[in-house]
């Protein structure tokens, strides 16, 4: 990352299960936009969505999800996410566009959220990312530092 942007505060949250080779693509994803150490920027490596998160998505101004998906294409997939509820909230697994509606709902608010979705093809037990992984985790990371930078043009 080039650039220093300036900004109010941005969350990204990279989640999947490191223990079945590309589903850990979304955390890799978070831990190398840590590693970009930017001022304003919260990077969270996680296995799953909880509803824990959402005191953290309602004091962000930009939220963005990175996620695994299973695909024959080699291109990652960004959509604008809205709040949308559940029919049965658990303790465990839920979609970022429930943390988005919990986050209305209790806080009145929800940043403006993206979805980078990484393509992957093995989701067998181990540690290790596919090429298709590892060329979609690269443009992944692309989309996310052009996320972040549109955002000190929003705030600057």
């Amino acid at each position: 990352m080039n650039s220093h942007p300036i900004f109010k505060n941005v969350i990204l949250i990279g989640y999947g299960n490191r223990l079945r080779n590309d589903d850990g693509v979304g955390q890799a994803v978070a831990d190398a936009v840590a590693a970009w150490k930017l001022p304003h920027v919260r990077a969270i490596a996680t296995h799953q969505l909880t509803p824990e998160l959402v005191e953290m998505l309602a004091t962000a101004d930009l939220a963005i999800f990175s996620d695994a998906y299973s695909t024959d294409t080699l291109q990652i997939q960004v959509q604008l996410l809205e709040p949308a509820p559940s029919r049965m909230i658990t303790g465990h697994c839920c979609e970022p566009q429930m943390l988005l509606a919990i986050a209305q709902l209790l806080y009145g608010y929800c940043p403006s959220s993206w979805l980078v979705k990484i393509p992957a093809i093995n989701f067998s037990l181990g540690d290790r990312f596919s090429t298709v992984a590892q060329h979609g985790m690269a443009q992944a990371l692309k989309q996310i530092e052009f996320l972040i930078l549109q955002q000190e043009v929003t705030y600057a």
